[in-house]
């Protein structure tokens, strides 16, 4: 499979996602919208679920960045929701919201943020569709890629083909014009970009010239 790239979403409001998505909608049909509590990342964005059911014909990925009880992942299930990213050291029962969440059918990744040993993770692995790798602190968009990142690609990509896991690869965070090519020379099924297409310029020039570079490695 060949690395798709999704842009990613971190808004203050509904408003901000439909404007994000008509910006690019022609060129994708894939977005990845962030999720974010004041409580466990220190910044807050859009949270209402309800207003998933008035996106049409698109594919959407949750990165929910929440302290989430088992019950609560269900809201989050929606007709066109593809993916739901959980972060397990948000919930004091990792194994019932992991639980839950298979039940609602969807893709199912787990998040692997900076500060999380991989030890934390590795008993889900067999449990999941994938895991995506954070290369900033969970929350808001615009940090910088932290150099420790690449030495965790290279783990995982040796667990998964060391235990013959089926599970994808994500990276998101702090991915720009510098970083680019080497992400990519990882191999990842999926790269995940806010800040580089939508915080200057033309969103639609942005994306396409990563769409482009992806295309001609």
């Amino acid at each position: 499979m060949k690395t798709k790239i999704i842009p990613a979403i971190n808004a203050q409001n509904f408003e901000e996602i439909k404007e994000k998505i008509n910006f690019l909608k022609d060129l994708t049909n894939h977005f990845h919208l962030d999720v974010s509590s004041l409580e466990f990342t220190g910044y807050q964005t859009w949270q209402n679920s309800e207003d998933l059911t008035k996106i049409k014909n698109l594919i959407l990925d949750l990165h929910l960045m929440l302290f989430l009880k088992p019950q609560e992942i269900l809201k989050w299930s929606k007709e066109n929701t593809e993916t739901l990213i959980l972060h397990l050291e948000a919930s004091r029962n990792p194994d019932a919201l992991l639980k839950m969440a298979k039940k609602t059918k969807k893709k199912i990744f787990i998040a692997w943020s900076p500060n999380v040993e991989f030890v934390f993770l590795k008993k889900y692995l067999n449990y999941i569709d994938g895991v995506l790798i954070l290369g900033v602190e969970p929350g808001k968009a615009g940090q910088k890629f932290l150099k420790e990142t690449y030495e965790k690609i290279v783990f995982l990509k040796k667990e998964i083909e060391k235990n013959k896991l089926k599970i994808k690869l994500m990276i998101d965070g702090g991915i720009n014009k510098e970083n680019f090519d080497k992400i990519l020379s990882f191999n990842p099924d999926y790269i995940i970009m806010a800040s580089a297409i939508y915080s200057s310029g033309d969103p639609r020039e942005n994306y396409l010239f990563f769409i482009k570079k992806q295309k001609n490695d």
